[in-house]
Protein backbone atom coordinates (compact mmCIF):
# COMPACT_ATOMS: atom_id res chain seq x y z
CA UNK A 1 0.00 0.00 0.00
CA UNK A 2 1.05 3.77 -0.98
CA UNK A 3 1.80 5.22 2.75
CA UNK A 4 0.42 8.34 3.98
CA UNK A 5 3.67 10.28 3.30
CA UNK A 6 3.97 9.09 -0.06
CA UNK A 7 0.51 10.72 -0.54
CA UNK A 8 1.35 13.70 1.41
CA UNK A 9 4.64 14.09 -1.03
CA UNK A 10 2.82 13.73 -4.18
CA UNK A 11 0.29 16.23 -3.45
CA UNK A 12 2.58 18.93 -2.57
CA UNK A 13 4.57 17.91 -5.77
CA UNK A 14 1.65 18.23 -7.77
CA UNK A 15 0.24 21.68 -5.70
CA UNK A 16 4.34 22.56 -6.21
CA UNK A 17 3.74 22.32 -10.42
CA UNK A 18 0.45 23.80 -10.29
CA UNK A 19 -1.64 20.79 -11.44
CA UNK A 20 -5.11 19.57 -10.63
CA UNK A 21 -5.46 15.83 -9.14
CA UNK A 22 -7.95 13.55 -9.05
CA UNK A 23 -7.79 12.25 -4.94
CA UNK A 24 -9.07 8.29 -4.63
CA UNK A 25 -9.68 7.64 -1.15
CA UNK A 26 -11.15 4.68 0.38
CA UNK A 27 -14.28 5.36 2.70
CA UNK A 28 -16.35 2.75 3.42
CA UNK A 29 -15.17 -1.21 3.65
CA UNK A 30 -17.77 -3.84 4.15
CA UNK A 31 -16.45 -7.69 4.54
CA UNK A 32 -12.84 -8.37 2.73
CA UNK A 33 -10.58 -5.79 1.50
CA UNK A 34 -7.03 -5.22 0.59
CA UNK A 35 -6.60 -1.94 2.18
CA UNK A 36 -8.18 -0.30 5.13
CA UNK A 37 -10.54 3.25 4.79
CA UNK A 38 -7.72 5.63 4.16
CA UNK A 39 -6.42 4.35 1.54
CA UNK A 40 -5.33 6.45 -1.39
CA UNK A 41 -4.62 7.16 -5.00
CA UNK A 42 -3.97 10.11 -6.90
CA UNK A 43 -4.62 10.75 -10.56
CA UNK A 44 -2.73 13.27 -12.18
CA UNK A 45 -4.06 14.64 -15.76
CA UNK A 46 -1.61 12.70 -17.93
CA UNK A 47 -2.98 10.02 -17.09
CA UNK A 48 -0.41 9.01 -14.16
CA UNK A 49 -0.93 7.43 -11.13
CA UNK A 50 0.51 7.40 -7.55
CA UNK A 51 -0.87 4.67 -5.25
CA UNK A 52 -2.91 1.95 -4.28
CA UNK A 53 -6.79 1.91 -2.95
CA UNK A 54 -6.47 -2.03 -3.37
CA UNK A 55 -4.08 -4.81 -4.35
CA UNK A 56 -4.37 -3.70 -8.02
CA UNK A 57 -7.80 -4.76 -8.85
CA UNK A 58 -9.57 -1.68 -8.86
CA UNK A 59 -7.24 0.83 -10.15
CA UNK A 60 -7.63 1.17 -13.99
CA UNK A 61 -11.45 1.27 -13.38
CA UNK A 62 -10.86 4.15 -10.66
CA UNK A 63 -8.76 5.75 -13.26
CA UNK A 64 -11.40 5.91 -15.47
CA UNK A 65 -13.94 7.22 -13.38
CA UNK A 66 -11.64 9.75 -12.32
CA UNK A 67 -10.97 11.39 -15.77
CA UNK A 68 -14.79 12.38 -15.86
CA UNK A 69 -14.83 13.58 -12.65
CA UNK A 70 -11.05 15.45 -13.47
CA UNK A 71 -13.21 17.07 -16.34
CA UNK A 72 -16.20 17.72 -14.43
CA UNK A 73 -14.96 18.90 -11.31
CA UNK A 74 -17.51 17.13 -9.12
CA UNK A 75 -16.86 14.62 -6.57
CA UNK A 76 -18.32 11.22 -6.43
CA UNK A 77 -18.27 7.94 -4.78
CA UNK A 78 -17.40 4.89 -6.70
CA UNK A 79 -18.80 1.22 -5.03
CA UNK A 80 -17.85 -2.50 -5.90
CA UNK A 81 -19.74 -4.33 -4.27
CA UNK A 82 -18.58 -8.58 -4.75
CA UNK A 83 -20.28 -9.87 -1.58
CA UNK A 84 -22.44 -12.64 -3.93
CA UNK A 85 -19.55 -13.05 -6.00
CA UNK A 86 -21.48 -11.32 -8.61
CA UNK A 87 -19.15 -8.32 -9.86
CA UNK A 88 -20.24 -8.87 -13.80
CA UNK A 89 -21.02 -5.17 -13.86
CA UNK A 90 -17.25 -4.10 -14.10
CA UNK A 91 -15.48 -7.28 -15.50
CA UNK A 92 -12.98 -7.60 -12.68
CA UNK A 93 -13.60 -11.04 -11.16
CA UNK A 94 -12.42 -10.02 -8.03
CA UNK A 95 -14.02 -12.75 -5.96
CA UNK A 96 -13.17 -10.50 -2.62
CA UNK A 97 -16.77 -11.00 -0.93
CA UNK A 98 -16.85 -7.34 -0.15
CA UNK A 99 -18.28 -3.70 0.19
CA UNK A 100 -15.54 -0.82 -1.08
CA UNK A 101 -16.18 2.54 -1.66
CA UNK A 102 -14.22 5.07 -2.68
CA UNK A 103 -14.11 8.97 -2.76
CA UNK A 104 -13.13 10.85 -5.86
CA UNK A 105 -12.87 14.11 -5.12
CA UNK A 106 -11.35 16.55 -7.64
CA UNK A 107 -8.19 18.82 -6.03
CA UNK A 108 -6.95 22.15 -7.04
CA UNK A 109 -3.06 22.72 -6.60
CA UNK A 110 -4.13 24.79 -2.59
CA UNK A 111 -6.90 22.27 -1.92
CA UNK A 112 -4.22 19.93 -2.75
CA UNK A 113 -2.23 21.53 -0.17
CA UNK A 114 -4.73 21.59 2.48
CA UNK A 115 -5.46 18.01 2.77
CA UNK A 116 -1.53 17.09 2.56
CA UNK A 117 -1.21 19.83 5.46
CA UNK A 118 -4.48 17.38 7.50
CA UNK A 119 -2.72 14.26 6.87
CA UNK A 120 0.70 15.52 7.85
CA UNK A 121 -0.74 16.97 11.36
CA UNK A 122 -2.32 13.80 11.42
CA UNK A 123 1.47 11.81 11.16
CA UNK A 124 2.75 14.18 13.38
CA UNK A 125 0.50 13.50 16.23
CA UNK A 126 1.15 11.65 19.64
CA UNK A 127 -2.03 9.95 19.26
CA UNK A 128 -4.49 8.07 16.23
CA UNK A 129 -6.22 11.08 14.99
CA UNK A 130 -9.77 11.05 13.09
CA UNK A 131 -10.48 12.28 9.82
CA UNK A 132 -14.03 13.39 9.19
CA UNK A 133 -14.87 13.39 5.57
CA UNK A 134 -18.30 14.48 3.53
CA UNK A 135 -18.92 11.98 1.08
CA UNK A 136 -22.13 12.52 -0.01
CA UNK A 137 -25.45 14.71 -0.17
CA UNK A 138 -28.74 14.02 0.37
CA UNK A 139 -30.43 16.86 -0.67
CA UNK A 140 -30.52 20.68 -1.24
CA UNK A 141 -29.35 21.82 1.72
CA UNK A 142 -28.29 26.07 1.79
CA UNK A 143 -25.32 26.14 4.00
CA UNK A 144 -24.66 22.94 4.35
CA UNK A 145 -21.54 21.10 3.88
CA UNK A 146 -20.58 20.02 0.59
CA UNK A 147 -18.99 16.44 -0.63
CA UNK A 148 -15.05 16.49 -0.03
CA UNK A 149 -14.90 18.62 2.67
CA UNK A 150 -12.53 17.50 5.42
CA UNK A 151 -11.48 18.00 8.99
CA UNK A 152 -9.16 16.37 11.38
CA UNK A 153 -11.05 15.55 14.73
CA UNK A 154 -9.71 14.65 18.27
CA UNK A 155 -13.06 15.12 20.26
CA UNK A 156 -13.08 18.79 18.59
CA UNK A 157 -12.16 20.24 15.35
CA UNK A 158 -9.06 20.33 15.34
CA UNK A 159 -8.46 21.72 11.90
CA UNK A 160 -10.74 21.77 8.55
CA UNK A 161 -10.57 21.80 4.53
CA UNK A 162 -13.21 22.59 2.29
CA UNK A 163 -16.83 23.64 2.78
CA UNK A 164 -18.19 22.46 6.31
CA UNK A 165 -20.93 25.43 5.55
CA UNK A 166 -22.55 27.11 8.20
CA UNK A 167 -24.67 24.36 10.24
CA UNK A 168 -23.48 22.37 13.33
CA UNK A 169 -22.44 19.09 11.36
CA UNK A 170 -18.58 19.17 12.39
CA UNK A 171 -19.50 20.40 15.77
CA UNK A 172 -21.37 16.87 15.98
CA UNK A 173 -19.09 15.13 14.21
CA UNK A 174 -16.88 14.79 17.03
CA UNK A 175 -19.47 12.26 18.77
CA UNK A 176 -18.49 9.97 15.88
CA UNK A 177 -14.17 10.14 17.42
CA UNK A 178 -14.46 7.83 20.11
CA UNK A 179 -16.52 4.76 17.85
CA UNK A 180 -14.50 5.80 14.97
CA UNK A 181 -11.39 4.80 17.02
CA UNK A 182 -12.79 1.93 18.05
CA UNK A 183 -13.45 0.51 14.77
CA UNK A 184 -9.64 1.15 13.78
CA UNK A 185 -8.58 0.64 9.98
CA UNK A 186 -12.85 0.39 8.80
CA UNK A 187 -13.69 3.25 10.50
CA UNK A 188 -17.09 4.25 10.19
CA UNK A 189 -19.72 6.09 8.16
CA UNK A 190 -22.30 8.45 9.79
CA UNK A 191 -25.38 9.88 8.41
CA UNK A 192 -25.19 13.92 9.99
CA UNK A 193 -28.24 15.91 8.93
CA UNK A 194 -28.42 15.62 5.24
CA UNK A 195 -24.97 14.67 4.40
CA UNK A 196 -23.00 10.95 5.36
CA UNK A 197 -19.60 11.56 7.16
CA UNK A 198 -16.57 9.02 6.87
CA UNK A 199 -14.42 9.26 9.67
CA UNK A 200 -10.86 7.35 9.09
CA UNK A 201 -8.59 6.52 11.41
CA UNK A 202 -4.58 7.71 11.11
CA UNK A 203 -2.55 6.02 13.07
CA UNK A 204 0.70 8.32 14.04
CA UNK A 205 4.14 7.58 11.94
CA UNK A 206 6.24 5.20 13.89
CA UNK A 207 9.56 7.12 14.64
CA UNK A 208 12.70 4.89 14.06
CA UNK A 209 15.99 6.16 15.79
CA UNK A 210 18.84 3.95 13.89
CA UNK A 211 22.13 4.87 16.20
CA UNK A 212 24.86 4.09 13.63
CA UNK A 213 25.65 5.04 10.13
CA UNK A 214 27.36 1.65 8.91
CA UNK A 215 26.63 -0.16 6.11
CA UNK A 216 23.92 -2.33 7.70
CA UNK A 217 22.30 0.65 8.91
CA UNK A 218 21.24 1.63 5.21
CA UNK A 219 19.07 -1.05 4.39
CA UNK A 220 17.38 -0.73 8.10
CA UNK A 221 16.60 3.07 7.29
CA UNK A 222 15.10 2.54 3.69
CA UNK A 223 13.16 -0.19 4.59
CA UNK A 224 11.95 1.95 7.09
CA UNK A 225 11.22 4.84 5.15
CA UNK A 226 9.93 2.98 2.57
CA UNK A 227 7.13 2.25 5.28
CA UNK A 228 6.47 5.70 5.47
CA UNK A 229 8.33 5.84 9.17
CA UNK A 230 9.99 8.88 10.08
CA UNK A 231 13.23 7.77 10.46
CA UNK A 232 16.47 9.20 12.02
CA UNK A 233 20.34 8.80 11.76
CA UNK A 234 22.98 8.76 14.49
CA UNK A 235 26.23 8.77 13.75
CA UNK A 236 29.47 10.27 15.59
CA UNK A 237 31.32 11.69 13.10
CA UNK A 238 30.58 15.05 11.34
CA UNK A 239 28.11 15.23 8.65
CA UNK A 240 28.87 15.34 4.85
CA UNK A 241 26.80 15.46 1.93
CA UNK A 242 27.96 12.06 0.53
CA UNK A 243 27.50 10.78 3.96
CA UNK A 244 23.62 11.90 4.69
CA UNK A 245 23.08 10.63 0.78
CA UNK A 246 23.69 7.10 1.83
CA UNK A 247 20.42 7.32 3.63
CA UNK A 248 17.52 8.72 1.41
CA UNK A 249 14.07 9.73 3.25
CA UNK A 250 15.86 9.64 6.63
CA UNK A 251 17.42 12.42 8.55
CA UNK A 252 20.85 11.59 9.61
CA UNK A 253 22.18 13.65 12.78
CA UNK A 254 25.58 13.84 14.69
CA UNK A 255 25.82 12.89 18.25
CA UNK A 256 29.25 13.19 19.36
CA UNK A 257 28.51 11.56 22.62
CA UNK A 258 26.75 8.53 22.79
CA UNK A 259 25.63 9.61 26.22
CA UNK A 260 23.90 12.63 24.80
CA UNK A 261 21.44 10.57 22.54
CA UNK A 262 18.76 12.19 24.64
CA UNK A 263 19.21 15.38 22.81
CA UNK A 264 18.28 13.66 19.14
CA UNK A 265 15.20 11.73 20.35
CA UNK A 266 11.91 12.64 18.16
CA UNK A 267 10.54 15.29 20.86
CA UNK A 268 7.01 13.34 21.66
CA UNK A 269 8.88 10.04 22.89
CA UNK A 270 6.49 7.62 20.85
CA UNK A 271 9.51 5.95 19.28
CA UNK A 272 11.54 2.77 18.55
CA UNK A 273 15.61 2.36 18.16
CA UNK A 274 17.93 0.04 17.47
CA UNK A 275 21.59 0.06 18.29
CA UNK A 276 24.42 -0.75 15.55
CA UNK A 277 27.38 1.19 16.04
CA UNK A 278 29.63 -1.83 15.89
CA UNK A 279 31.44 -0.03 18.87
CA UNK A 280 31.09 -1.63 21.96
CA UNK A 281 31.42 1.57 24.81
CA UNK A 282 29.38 3.74 22.59
CA UNK A 283 26.86 0.98 21.59
CA UNK A 284 26.89 0.74 25.71
CA UNK A 285 26.17 4.79 26.10
CA UNK A 286 23.40 4.78 23.49
CA UNK A 287 22.04 1.45 25.34
CA UNK A 288 22.13 3.64 28.61
CA UNK A 289 20.28 6.95 27.38
CA UNK A 290 18.02 4.89 25.69
CA UNK A 291 17.07 2.67 28.67
CA UNK A 292 16.45 6.11 30.88
CA UNK A 293 13.94 7.17 27.96
CA UNK A 294 10.30 5.68 27.12
CA UNK A 295 11.21 3.86 24.27
CA UNK A 296 8.45 1.62 23.16
CA UNK A 297 10.83 -0.96 21.31
CA UNK A 298 14.88 -1.30 22.08
CA UNK A 299 16.89 -3.42 20.01
CA UNK A 300 20.63 -4.00 20.22
CA UNK A 301 22.61 -5.78 17.24
CA UNK A 302 25.19 -8.51 18.21
CA UNK A 303 24.69 -11.40 20.20
CA UNK A 304 22.76 -11.78 23.51
CA UNK A 305 26.27 -12.33 25.43
CA UNK A 306 27.36 -8.85 24.14
CA UNK A 307 24.38 -6.81 25.65
CA UNK A 308 25.01 -8.49 28.94
CA UNK A 309 27.99 -7.29 29.12
CA UNK A 310 27.23 -3.69 28.29
CA UNK A 311 24.57 -4.12 30.99
CA UNK A 312 26.98 -5.42 33.52
CA UNK A 313 28.65 -2.91 32.51
CA UNK A 314 26.62 -0.36 33.37
CA UNK A 315 25.89 -1.36 36.61
CA UNK A 316 28.88 -0.98 37.69
CA UNK A 317 29.83 2.16 36.49
CA UNK A 318 25.96 3.34 36.90
CA UNK A 319 25.31 1.82 40.52
CA UNK A 320 21.81 0.95 38.91
CA UNK A 321 19.97 1.02 35.90
CA UNK A 322 16.00 1.92 34.60
CA UNK A 323 14.20 -1.42 34.85
CA UNK A 324 14.91 -3.33 31.49
CA UNK A 325 11.63 -4.70 30.62
CA UNK A 326 9.67 -6.16 27.13
CA UNK A 327 10.80 -2.91 25.37
CA UNK A 328 14.60 -4.49 25.36
CA UNK A 329 15.25 -6.87 22.53
CA UNK A 330 18.91 -8.49 21.73
CA UNK A 331 19.70 -10.71 20.10
CA UNK A 332 17.31 -8.26 17.37
CA UNK A 333 15.07 -9.22 14.67
CA UNK A 334 12.73 -11.78 14.16
CA UNK A 335 13.69 -15.40 13.21
CA UNK A 336 13.27 -15.72 9.48
CA UNK A 337 16.40 -17.02 8.06
CA UNK A 338 18.10 -15.26 5.93
CA UNK A 339 22.05 -13.53 5.27
CA UNK A 340 23.38 -10.64 4.81
CA UNK A 341 22.57 -6.81 5.40
CA UNK A 342 19.52 -6.52 3.84
CA UNK A 343 18.16 -9.79 5.54
CA UNK A 344 19.15 -8.56 8.67
CA UNK A 345 17.62 -5.34 8.26
CA UNK A 346 14.41 -6.98 6.98
CA UNK A 347 14.09 -8.97 10.19
CA UNK A 348 14.68 -6.21 12.27
CA UNK A 349 12.23 -4.05 10.52
CA UNK A 350 9.47 -7.00 10.71
CA UNK A 351 9.75 -6.94 14.54
CA UNK A 352 9.77 -3.61 14.77
CA UNK A 353 6.45 -3.86 13.05
CA UNK A 354 5.29 -6.40 14.94
CA UNK A 355 5.59 -5.56 18.80
CA UNK A 356 4.52 -1.45 17.68
CA UNK A 357 1.00 -3.07 16.21
CA UNK A 358 0.70 -5.42 19.27
CA UNK A 359 1.60 -8.64 17.74
CA UNK A 360 3.29 -11.64 17.90
CA UNK A 361 4.74 -12.10 14.34
CA UNK A 362 3.46 -15.34 13.64
CA UNK A 363 2.30 -17.33 10.50
CA UNK A 364 -1.09 -15.69 9.58
CA UNK A 365 -2.09 -19.28 8.33
CA UNK A 366 -2.25 -19.93 11.92
CA UNK A 367 -3.98 -16.80 13.55
CA UNK A 368 -7.90 -17.41 14.00
CA UNK A 369 -8.57 -13.92 14.91
CA UNK A 370 -9.66 -11.59 12.43
CA UNK A 371 -6.65 -10.45 10.34
CA UNK A 372 -6.94 -6.82 11.23
CA UNK A 373 -7.74 -6.05 14.62
CA UNK A 374 -11.14 -3.37 14.98
CA UNK A 375 -9.48 -1.12 17.81
CA UNK A 376 -6.01 0.42 16.51
CA UNK A 377 -2.78 -0.58 18.25
CA UNK A 378 -0.85 2.62 19.00
CA UNK A 379 2.86 2.78 20.07
CA UNK A 380 2.89 2.94 23.24
CA UNK A 381 5.08 4.65 25.70
CA UNK A 382 7.40 2.20 27.85
CA UNK A 383 5.01 -0.67 26.77
CA UNK A 384 3.42 0.98 16.80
Amino acid sequence: MTTHREVVAALLDAASHRENVVLATVVRITGSSYGGVGARMICLGDGSRVGLVSGGCLESDLAEHAHRVYATGYAEVVSYDTRDDDDVPWGLGLGCNGLIEVLLEPLSPHQGMEVAGLIDQALAADSPSVIATVIRSHGPDIGGPRVGAHALLDNAAIRSTGDWGTGSVLFDGTQFVAEALAAGRRGVVREIGSVEVAFEVVMPAIRLVVCGAGPDAAPVARFASELGWDVTVVDHRPLTKAHSARFPGARVVECGDALQIAGVLPANQRFAAVVMSHHLARDRDYLYGLLKSEVAYLGVLGPRARTERMLAELVVREGSLPEIDERLFSPIGMDIGGEGPDAIALSIVSQISAVTSGRGGGHLRDRRAPLHTSTPVAVATGSI
